[in-house]
């Protein structure tokens, strides 16, 4: 997955979660808009996001349960 050299994967996930500054966002956004590879692995990153996104990443109720009472004992 070779990209240009003035867009790396860093700069594609720190535009993902909008951690670019202006000129940095226009560049990345150019390179979108103008290489098919960087658009497809911009595309693959947004996927990947979403099913970060759905995932639960919190713990069972059981694992709480069991956290509350060795507090209360301990």
């Amino acid at each position: 997955m070779p990209m240009e050299e003035v867009c790396t994967l860093n700069d594609l996930v720190a535009y993902l979660y909008n951690e670019t500054e202006l000129t940095e966002s226009v560049m990345v956004q150019n390179a979108i808009d103008h290489n098919y590879e960087v658009a497809e692995t911009y595309q693959d990153l947004i996927a990947a996001k979403s099913l970060l996104d759905t995932t639960l990443l919190r713990p069972s109720d059981g694992v709480v349960q069991r956290l509350l009472n060795y507090s209360l004992t301990h």
